[in-house]
């Protein structure tokens, strides 16, 4: 009896001594790393916003003769610019003690519009190109002769009808202006007033 107890008890310990030794044994598996979740694609990109950097332009000037009979002595340049729908390109300018000049000039191809400003009034405005050189004026060597030095612009304007402006200014208190009458086959016949008189007078292409 005694013997199979032994027997017994010296089994158990067996069991016991391997189950140890297999736990000594055995190698720690290291732990799976944790993969972070990813986030999902919602399709929007964040970008960043740029400043507008479009310049926009204040206006095209029109360059023609109605726009330039519109321009009136002593206009400030920023009434002249309404009238022309955008600034003109500087051309010159100069200063002397209190008097300061400064000269713009709006250009379309061939025609031009010039505008010359002292102490900040119009002062000069003159236009090249505006209208056809050849023109339907009903013009004549007869009634150029017609036309005198002294006669009022109003007087001339019964020989000749209305003229084309292409040119005025202010002095002081002197105003002048010079015209053009433009007849077929390019015919012309340009005047000068000075203080409401006709001062010169030449033709070109009459018969």
């Amino acid at each position: 009896m005694k013997k199979t107890l032994s027997l017994v008890l010296g089994a158990l310990l067996l069991v016991v001594l391997g189950c140890s030794l297999g736990d000594l044994t055995k190698k720690d598996e290291p732990a799976p790393t944790p993969v972070a979740d990813k986030p999902a694609d919602s399709g929007d990109k964040t970008t960043t916003d740029k400043p507008d950097t479009t310049t926009s332009s204040s206006g095209t000037a029109a360059v023609n003769y109605e726009n330039f009979s519109k321009l009136k002595l002593e206009m400030s340049y920023d009434e002249a610019k309404g009238v022309m729908g955008g600034d003109g390109d500087e051309t010159s300018s100069s200063k002397s003690g209190s008097y300061e000049s400064k000269t713009y000039q709006w250009k379309d191809g061939s025609k031009r519009i010039s505008a010359r400003f002292r102490n900040g009034k119009l002062a000069n405005r003159n236009q090249y190109g505006l209208t056809d050189s050849d023109g339907k004026a009903s013009i004549s060597q007869a009634k150029f002769n017609e036309v005198k030095t002294g006669m009022t612009y109003d007087d001339v304007k019964k020989i000749l009808g209305d003229g084309e402006l292409t040119s005025e200014s202010k002095i002081l208190d002197r105003t002048s202006a010079s015209y053009v009458w433009k007849g077929p086959k390019y015919s012309n016949i340009r005047a000068t007033c000075s203080k409401g008189e006709l001062t010169n007078r030449y033709q070109s292409g009459l018969q």
